[in-house]
């Protein structure tokens, strides 16, 4: 059984920058770090003492590992934090944000340090790194997200598929037979976002089966950027008369887009659109739309999270919160020409 001496030794260091590295109490630097780091992974450290720290007491703490990828919309990241750290107070744990950009070395240093009794993670990616420490420590975890291989970690998240069902039925049974399809830009699904991937690849398969064309838009980072691309695309004579939303900054940008070029919904434009709950609060978004709804899946989450603490040889569970679509006539009905 390695000890914290052992990863001392493998990295060239002191037993004391060890455990700075693990508490991350003190700064050390990036190459230190990267060495503590590879010794714990090499001498299986975590695996250990996560064990001894699961059997021996309990910190009453989450961890919760953001991964933000610069082409996502920040306020919308904001909403599950602040619903990740209600849904934790409320079972009595406080919440421990983990932000390195070296995700799989934040991970394990949590474990390996006894930090969190379990860790949430937001953003996850298709062949996510940081799956693999938490599978080697067999340690408490949830993700909010789908990937292609979960290995036998919990998952909860929305139903990304079926709301991107029920936008397109949406448009194709008001006589839609076109649609411009709003989307993140082409970085995001190249780096594997799940929720994007799925409600993409859904709304093509969908489109196709409904006859509903799809011309599809990457909207770039930024909003000044995005109500500029958006302004642009609906100023285009061909233009469908019916837009598609799946991005957040674009949905959040598309009312001023409108009115730059003059436009009224539902009169000029047909618009539908997934995004958060609160997004369409904050900015008074008129669009019939599928709502994230990011409360409920992280109280999901945080169940499924103490559910998996208190019985860690339990069978791994994967859960689909249905979408809901949220009707603000914000669709025409076109008659088939």
């Amino acid at each position: 059984m390695a000890t914290i001496g052992d990863v001392a030794r493998e990295a060239g260091v002191a037993r004391s920058t060890v455990s700075a590295v693990l508490n991350g109490r003190k700064l050390v630097l990036p190459d230190t770090r990267r060495r503590v780091d590879e010794a714990i992974a090499k001498l299986n450290y975590s695996v250990n003492a996560g064990a001894r720290a699961l059997a021996t007491s309990r910190t009453m703490t989450i961890g919760v590992v953001v991964r933000f990828h610069q082409a996502e919309f920040s306020p919308a990241l904001a909403t599950y934090l602040v619903a990740m750290s209600d849904a934790a107070s409320e079972r009595g744990y406080s919440v421990m944000l983990l932000t390195d950009v070296d995700g799989a070395g934040a991970v394990r240093r949590a474990i390996a340090g006894r930090r969190v009794d379990g860790l949430v993670l937001l953003s996850v990616v298709d062949e996510d790194p940081r799956l693999e420490p938490i599978t080697e420590a067999r340690f408490p975890a949830v993700l909010i997200g789908m990937p292609l291989e979960r290995h036998g970690i919990d998952a909860v998240d929305l139903d990304f598929g079926a709301g991107a069902r029920l936008l397109v039925d949406h448009l194709a049974d008001a006589g839609h037979r076109a649609a411009t399809f709003v989307r993140w830009p082409d970085e995001l699904y190249r780096a594997g976002s799940t929720y994007a991937i799925r409600f993409a690849d859904a709304a093509r398969e969908q489109a196709a089966a409904r006859g509903l064309d799809l011309v599809e838009v990457a909207c770039p980072v930024g909003p000044d950027q995005v109500r500029r691309a958006l302004g642009d695309e609906l100023r285009r004579p061909d233009a469908p008369q019916a837009v598609l939303v799946h991005n957040d900054a674009a949905a959040a940008m598309l009312p001023f887009a409108l009115r730059d070029v003059g436009f009224e919904v539902p009169a000029d434009r047909s618009v539908v659109s997934l995004h958060s709950a609160d997004l369409a609060h904050l900015y008074a978004l008129p669009f019939t739309s599928v709502e994230s709804e990011p409360e409920g899946v992280v109280r999901r989450a945080v169940e499924l999270l103490l559910d998996r603490i208190a019985d860690p040889a339990a069978d791994p569970v994967s859960r689909l919160v249905p979408p809901r679509l949220v009707h603000r006539d914000s669709v025409a009905f076109r008659r088939p020409t």
